[in-house]
């Protein structure tokens, strides 16, 4: 008989596995369902050229993790859709196409709270953007 004790924590890590290769499969044929000419519109409406599109829609979990990091900067994502829509868009896109998620997701689970941007390829308009606030988020420890 095999201990039970052996497998703590496993079958979450499996379910998380699996939900994750489900989203996958669901977008792949969510992106499978549209034209060539559907997706090239889609791209251009949103300002990204059509591969940029297609990673950043294969791509899980950008927007809750470009959320995360700038609550945890102390950036207010609505005032920054209201201010500056522009720059914004710019950071879900850098996020969007970051091919570091997983460490960045680590990271925001640990709360790494010393210096939110750290290698974070968004850190430079933050602090850019805190500079020209005039108000830099005081968590922007280095």
């Amino acid at each position: 008989m095999v201990s039970q004790s052996g497998y703590v924590g496993r079958p979450w890590g499996f379910k998380n596995l699996l939900t994750r290769l489900r989203a996958k499969l669901s977008r792949t044929a969510e992106l499978a369902y549209l034209s060539a000419q559907d997706i090239d519109a889609i791209a251009r409406e949103l300002n990204l050229s059509t591969s940029d599109f297609r990673k950043m829609a294969q791509s899980p979990g950008s927007p809750e993790l470009l959320s995360k990091r700038l609550a945890l900067a102390g950036f207010s994502e609505h005032v920054l859709a209201a201010c500056h829509g522009d720059v914004l868009r710019d950071l879900q896109r850098v996020c969007g196409l970051c091919q570091t998620k997983i460490r960045c997701a680590a990271d925001l689970e640990r709360c790494k709270s010393v210096n939110p941007l750290k290698g974070c390829p968004n850190e430079h308009t933050l602090r850019a953007l805190a500079r020209e606030i005039g108000s830099a988020p005081q968590r922007f420890g280095d």
